[in-house]
Order: C-alpha cells, then sequence, then structure tokens
C-alpha cells in the first residue's frame, strides 16, 4: 500500500477524478457527444436575428439538421453560429432563412444549399444572403403609414356611393336570389341521380383500368394497321402511276401502228357486225343443233351403223360438170340444143351445187 502515497497518490486520484467525469457526462448525454463530434459549425450574418435563440433547430430541406450553438451582436449585425450534421454538405452559395416552426412562434433556421462548390466549416453566411422574418411589429407599423394616408373623404363617397347602387338593385335581388334557391333545389333533387352516375362513372373507370393492357395492345395493333394501310396506299399509287405510264405507250403504239392496224380492225368491225346482225339467226340455231345432236347421237348408239343424208351432194349433180366437158354439153337458154354456140362448156372447179354459172 506504500506506493500509493505522496505523488502517486495524488495522480491516482486525479485519473480517477478524469474517468468519473468522463463517465457521467457519457452516461448522461451521449447524443449530445456524438453530435458535438460528427457535426460542422458555421455562422451567417443577419441585420435582425427576428427571435431567434440557442437551441432553435436548423433545417435543410425541410428536414432538421442542425441546432443554434451561440447568437452574439458583430458590430450592427447578428452573428448567429450553427451546427449541421457534416453528412451534409452545404453549397458555396448557401442562403439562411429565419422563419416561424410553429403556431407558437419558435423560430427555425432553415438552409437553402445552392452553389457548385461546398462550404468550409467555419465559414460566415454574410448578409447578402440572409433574411429576416418579417415581425408583426412592422406589419403594424406598415398599416399605420398606410392608413395615414388614406383619403377617408373619397372613401366615404365611395361607400355612399357603394349604399346607393345596392338600393337600386335591391328590388331585383329578390328574384335573383329565388332562382338560386330553385337551381339549389334541382340540384338537391337530382342528389341520387348524380350519385348513381358518379358511381357508374367509376365502375366504368375500374373497368377501362382492368382492361387497359387490352386497351393498349388494340392502340398498338391500331397503329400496326394504319402502317400496313400506309404501306398499301404507296403501292396503290405506285400501280396507278405505272397503269398510267403503260396506257400512255400503249396509246403511242396505236398512235404510231395507225396505218397498218387500221385495215385490220375494219375487218374486225365487219366480221363483229355480220355477227351481231346474224345473232337472233345464230341464238335460234342453237337449240334445233342441240336437238340434232341429240337425235344423231342417239341413231349412232343404237346400232353399228346409221346412213345419213347430205343436200345437194346428189351423184349426177357431182358428174354434171364432167359430162358437160367431156361430151361437149353446153349451157345456156336450150343446154344442149344448137346452135352449138349457146354457152361455154363447163368449168372446173366445180362450181357451187354442183351447177357452172355462165355470163349473165
Amino acid at each position: 500500500m506504500l506506493k500509493y502515497r505522496g505523488p502517486q497518490l495524488v495522480r491516482a486520484g486525479f485519473m480517477g477524478a478524469v474517468l468519473i467525469a468522463l463517465v457521467v457526462a457519457v452516461g448522461l448525454s451521449p447524443e449530445r457527444l456524438v453530435s458535438w463530434a460528427s457535426s460542422v459549425r458555421y455562422q451567417a450574418l443577419f441585420t435582425d436575428a427576428g427571435g431567434l435563440a440557442m437551441g432553435n433547430n436548423v433545417t435543410v430541406s425541410g428536414v432538421k439538421a442542425g441546432t443554434v450553438t451561440a447568437i452574439r451582436l458583430h458590430d450592427t449585425d447578428a452573428l448567429v453560429t450553427f451546427s449541421v450534421d457534416g453528412r451534409i454538405p452545404l453549397g458555396s452559395a448557401t442562403t439562411a432563412h429565419v422563419r416561424t416552426g410553429s403556431l407558437l412562434g419558435q423560430r427555425v433556421l432553415t438552409l437553402e444549399s445552392t452553389g457548385e462548390t461546398t462550404m468550409r466549416p467555419g465559414e460566415i453566411i454574410p448578409d447578402t444572403r440572409t433574411f429576416a422574418p418579417y415581425s408583426l411589429t412592422d406589419a403594424v407599423g406598415e398599416l399605420t403609414a398606410n392608413t395615414a394616408g388614406t383619403d377617408t373623404a373619397a372613401l366615404s363617397e365611395s361607400l355612399d356611393t357603394l349604399s346607393a347602387t345596392i338600393d337600386q338593385i335591391a328590388p331585383h335581388l329578390g328574384p335573383t336570389f329565388d332562382g338560386l334557391t330553385r337551381v339549389s333545389e334541382a340540384l338537391n333533387q337530382r342528389n341520387t341521380s348524380l350519385a348513381h352516375l358518379l358511381k357508374r362513372g367509376d365502375e366504368v373507370t375500374s373497368i377501362l383500368a382492368d382492361r387497359s393492357q387490352q386497351l393498349n395492345t388494340l392502340i398498338l395493333d391500331a397503329n400496326d394497321l394504319v402502317d400496313v394501310l400506309s404501306q398499301r396506299r404507296w403501292a396503290i399509287m405506285e400501280l396507278l402511276a405505272h397503269t398510267s405510264a403503260v396506257a400512255r405507250e400503249v396509246a403511242g403504239l396505236v398512235h404510231d401502228n395507225e396505218q397498218e392496224l387500221a385495215p385490220t380492225l375494219d375487218r374486225l368491225n365487219s366480221v363483229v357486225a355480220v355477227l351481231e346482225r346474224n345473232r337472233d339467226n345464230i341464238a335460234k340455231a342453237l337449240p334445233g343443233l342441240a336437238k340434232y345432236q341429240v337425235t344423231l347421237g342417239e341413231t349412232v348408239a343404237s346400232g353399228p351403223y346409221y346412213s345419213a343424208y347430205i343436200p345437194n351432194l346428189d351423184l349426177a349433180q357431182v358428174l354434171q360438170p364432167f359430162f358437160d366437158y367431156a361430151f361437149g354439153f353446153r349451157r345456156g337458154t336450150d343446154a344442149g340444143q344448137p346452135p352449138d354456140n349457146a354457152g361455154p362448156r363447163a368449168e372446173l372447179p366445180i362450181p357451187y351445187n354442183g351447177i357452172p354459172e355462165g355470163p349473165h
């Protein structure tokens, strides 16, 4: 125990007292110590502190970021010292505002961080970037100054004019209010209908919300359809342009070969005209030909052979021109009778119907 006597005892007692003080301080206010260790201190100059006091909150973007630590007079301005959480950077052009933070009038120091660079710890915000609160005393003073310059005579005259105007329009105010009453009653009667309408509108909105994906798909498909139609429109336009070009080329071809095509077209027109003139005859002949074809088919199918008759194909008529030529038969008014020069000899090839034709 001798080692705790003399200077050693004083040293041990001092260290114990310091240790007890630190334990008490840490135990009673650890948050304050942590805040003191992690906060950065800044200062701001105000022309009017406006009721700001030590311990008031410091906010950044509406969130508490620190506390006002000291306020003292600096020349003619108020120098406010405040601490901010070191994790919150403040821009080099930060502005400070003293504002009301509660209904009881407690002040709050509000910071608006701006600027490209960051403020250094302990840097002072000048009074050009600080704004004092608007106090009730200033408001009353301004009201007194404005009221003192008011022309009471003109104001009284204006009130008299307003009263006379209201007296003149008073007879019309009653019907107006009656109309407003009827409108109110009508709206009250339609309250159920309006509620039903709003309910249906909510249901329609819910259905549209449920079908939003289908509507989106429909709109996208409609967009694709319009795109396809646009492409088809361009294709049709190109087709019409090419068709027009072909028509011009064909017209030029016909114009260039008009001399050669004209006789052919004339003959074709003649054939068409003949067919048109005999159209009725052909129409009448076709049913008879059908009957003949059916009869001929039945005849051919009825046996191993059949007999057919062809008009104007008699043996005598076929051989007559040869006899005329071989034996010197003549034709004319008295064919085969003198005089011998009644007509020319028979001519070949065989004429129509086997009867030679002579000069008329």
